[in-house]
Formats: C-alpha cells, structure tokens, sequence
C-alpha cells in the first residue's frame, strides 16, 4: 500500500559526452556507442538489483536522469531504463527530469522523452554568448541553445535552463542577456552558478598558464547581484541560493538533497543517501562493470552520526529560502532548535529571519551564507 510506504528520489547517472568541457571535472567519458550499449545494459542491472532491495518500501516520487549527456542516449535506451525503474519500483511520481545538451534536443527526442513520462527538462545552456560557448568548450552555439529551449518548450516540459557567471571575459550584459533571453523564451526556472576553476581540468592549466584570465572575486559577486536583481524583476522567484523559479516550478528533485530526504544513485559515480547512511557506486567503468557482475554496487559505506545528520540538516537547510523548520528540526534531533543554538542565533541575528517556527537568512545577506552557517555547525 502506498500509505507504508516512505517516499525516495532516484537519481541516474548517464557518464557520456560528445566531449569534454574545459572546466568539467565530472565523472564523464567521451561518448562510445559499443560502451553506451554495455552501460545500459549494466546500468538494469543495477536497478533490478536496487529494485529488490529498496522497491518494497519505498514510492518513486521523482527521477533525475543527470550527466554527461543523458540526451545521448538513443531513444530505444531511453526507454529501456525508464522501462526498468517502472518494473523494479513502485511510482508515484511527481517529477521526472533529464539533463540535456542543446546539440541532443530534437523531436524525435523529446517524443522518447515524453514516452518516458519525463515532465521536466534541465538544458545546459550555459550563456547565450557564441564566443563565451566556444572557449568553454560547448559544442552548441547560442542559435542551437535557443532551438532547443524554444522546442523543448513547444513539447510541454517544464524547462530549466543553466547559467555559468564568472566565466572568463565575461561582462555584466551577457549575463543579462541571458535572463532576457530565457525568459522571452518561456524558460521557468534558471539556476545560477558562479565558475569554478577546478584542478585537473582543462580551464585551469589555461588559468595556471595565463592565457584565460577570470573576473576577480568583487567582478563576479557584483554580475551575481545583478543577475538576481534582473530574475526578480522577470518575477522569478528565489527558493534556494543558487536557483530561481516562475510559478512554483522548483527542482523537486533537488529539493531532496537540501531537505535531508532519502535518494538513491544509480549510474557510475552516482552517490545515494538512505536512512541514515551514505555510498557510492564506482566511478571508473571496469571497477562498476565488475561490481555488478558480482551483484555488488555500494562503496564506501558510512553510517552517519547524529551529529553529523544535524549538521548537515542545517547547512543545507539553510540554503533555502524557507530556512530551518524548527518544528522539523526537533522531531528529527529530540532538541529545541532556539535553545541548543542561542549564542550562534544572537550573534547573527542581523543577518536572519527569525520566527516561532523558522529561522531563514535574509534575502539580501545569502551571500554571506557560508560564514553564517559556520557559527551553527
């Protein structure tokens, strides 16, 4: 009976790219058809295997199908996982979303796609700016990302789209004409994120090198700012630090992870979080591959304690809009929030929206998000 039992997001990691962008440092591999057809394969496995531990008590309330380029799959795989994730667990979902490259959205596509019961397409734009998507890497051009956004919203999937600020010669107005862009363009939701000049990446050996040169640290807070001020006044509105929405339609998916709710990962890479204890699964194919022919796919098991559930809960909650629900809070650690927390609340009291049942940053100090949560963890 669905009553008993206890709700879980599954997430699903797709390693494949057409290439390599030079500041990724994902779990991801050059595309490979023969290699594609082997994942799939292994990739059922792993969701019957899961099914049969986890598929009696729990409800699918929302799937992420993340990457790479989850969009490279043909559609006859497509099919296949959402085929199997429908066998292996009970479903009730209210939200189902794909990542997808520009250069892998077409009809045919989004036909499989919407087969699949997928209801929510989260586009890697990235800009709009033809000479910044070069130099990142990207292989589609501004005209093929607005293809793709325009269609997919065509087809009736609620579109979100991504937005990278701080990239290197980047300047204030590409970053408004993304927002314009998006939102002429019926996107609902846009996530924000400041680059991140990764070791072991392509970006930074260039950055090392000084032949790329990234916007000082006040030069990208103040195209952040911007690019917030202009999303509020497109009437998007901010629910987590990092994402904005139109009509409600947040990520309900990532809404899981920063409210401390059950996920599974499925895919090389992928981690996954359940009662209590966190894993991983492999993230190099041959380790994955030999797991499975073994029925094995948990690494790196760890129980949680108390205290770190608690600090978590905290750090992630506080990333919200909503903040802290204290009520929440008590049920989960047996302690009044308010009182455990005294000297840390009145020492950010400036900083805070504090109520008798939340406690939330300050829309105009999100910003300063990481030191105020220092004080409580």
């Amino acid at each position: 009976m669905l009553e008993n039992r206890q709700s879980l997001g599954i997430y699903i990691h797709i390693p494949f790219c057409k290439s390599r962008c030079i500041y990724c440092d994902f779990v991801s591999s050059v595309d490979s058809p023969v290699q594609r057809d082997k994942y799939v394969d292994y990739l059922c496995k792993q969701i019957r295997l899961a099914g049969k531990e986890y598929g009696d008590r729990y409800a699918v309330d929302t799937i992420y199908i993340g990457g790479g380029t989850p969009t490279l799959l043909d559609s006859r795989q497509l099919i296949i996982i959402g085929k199997e994730i429908e066998k292996a667990f009970y479903c009730d979902l209210k939200e189902f979303s794909v990542e997808a490259n520009p250069c892998t959205v077409d009809r045919k596509k989004l036909i499989a796609l919407k087969e699949m019961g997928v209801t929510r397409l989260s586009i890697g734009v990235q800009s709009f700016n033809g000479s910044l998507l070069k130099m990142l890497g990207r292989r589609h051009d501004s005209k093929r990302a607005e293809e793709a956004v325009k269609l997919a919203v065509e087809y009736g999937f609620d579109v979100s789209v991504d937005a990278m600020i701080g990239l290197p010669e980047q300047i204030k107005e590409d970053v408004e004409t993304f927002i314009d862009k998006a939102d002429l363009l019926g996107v609902k939701h846009i996530s924000l994120y400041m680059l991140s000049v990764e070791n072991g990446t392509r970006l930074k050996e260039l950055v090392d090198n000084h032949k790329l040169v990234t916007p000082s640290d006040d030069e990208t807070a103040e195209m952040y700012e911007c690019a917030c001020l202009q999303l509020k006044n497109h009437g998007y509105q901010r629910y987590e630090i990092s994402n904005f929405c139109k009509d409600g339609k947040i990520s309900r998916h990532n809404m899981r992870y920063w409210q401390c709710a059950d996920y599974l990962g499925l895919g090389m890479g992928a981690h996954s979080f359940i009662n209590g204890e966190r894993w991983r699964n492999a993230d190099m194919f041959y380790e994955y591959y030999g797991a499975l022919d073994k029925d094995i796919y948990k690494f790196d098991v760890i129980k949680l304690s108390v205290e770190e559930r608690e600090a978590e809960f905290i750090m992630l909650a506080l990333r919200l809009k909503d903040g802290i629900n204290t009520l929440e809070f008590k049920e989960r650690f047996g302690f009044d929030f308010a009182l455990k927390y005294q000297k840390a609340l009145e020492k950010n009291k400036k900083y805070l929206n504090i109520s008798q049942d939340r406690i939330s940053i300050k829309y105009k100090y999100l910003q300063l998000m990481n030191s105020i949560i220092v004080d409580f963890i």
